[in-house]
């Protein structure tokens, strides 16, 4: 009983000698370090930046003449094609992004052993590039022999089973089968409930 006595007796003594320290070095005078000044950055200060870059640079996807805006594997544009290119003159004096002619994909090469029309054929594209480019300089666009490029696509476009999800996405109810609110337990997220909801 002695020895368990002499322990608590030990670790009051531990625990006194650390209260004292600790209040002793609350209360010392002098100058103190001062703790940083910690300011709260305005909401959007970090992350807006960042959209600002992305929204830039998704606008240069604005200038691309993608293949579908051609009337098949032809130099002629189709209507929705022709729309595409008055937006791109309206704009491009205020930007500075090329203008880019997505490069053909679907033509047939007559030396393949398949005959599949899966080829790009070089004089397809310039003489769509030539196109593009007397056209801009028509409505006004001066630099659109400098601007007008052939190229890939800036983003690619769907394969096969990514078209068939999206479209059929189309088609359910705000775009998933959960009606949009997230299904599943919990009513979909709507939060206040405390776990509840």
């Amino acid at each position: 009983m002695d020895l368990n006595m002499t322990r608590f007796n030990s670790i009051q003594r531990w625990a006194a000698a650390l209260l004292t320290a600790s209040a002793v070095g609350c209360a010392s005078k002098g100058p103190k370090t001062p703790v940083a000044d910690i300011q709260p950055a305005p909401l959007g200060s970090i992350s807006d930046p960042i959209w600002q870059q992305q929204e830039e640079n998704a606008e240069a996807s604005d200038f691309v003449i993608y293949e579908h805006e051609w009337v098949g594997n032809s130099s002629r544009l189709n209507a929705a094609g022709m729309e595409h290119v008055k937006q791109i003159a309206a704009r491009a004096a205020a930007t500075p992004f090329p203008v880019l002619v997505e490069r053909s994909s679907m033509s047939v090469d007559s030396q393949s052993q398949h005959l599949l029309p899966v080829n790009g054929r070089e004089d397809l594209d310039a003489e769509r590039r030539n196109l593009i480019a007397h056209a801009l300089v028509q409505m006004g666009v001066s630099d659109a022999d400098q601007r007008v490029l052939v190229a890939p696509a800036l983003t690619p476009g769907f394969q096969d089973f990514e078209g068939e999800s999206a479209y059929n996405q189309g088609f359910s109810e705000n775009g998933n089968i959960n009606g949009g609110f997230g299904g599943g337990f919990g009513l979909g997220g709507f939060g206040g409930g405390g776990g509840f909801f």
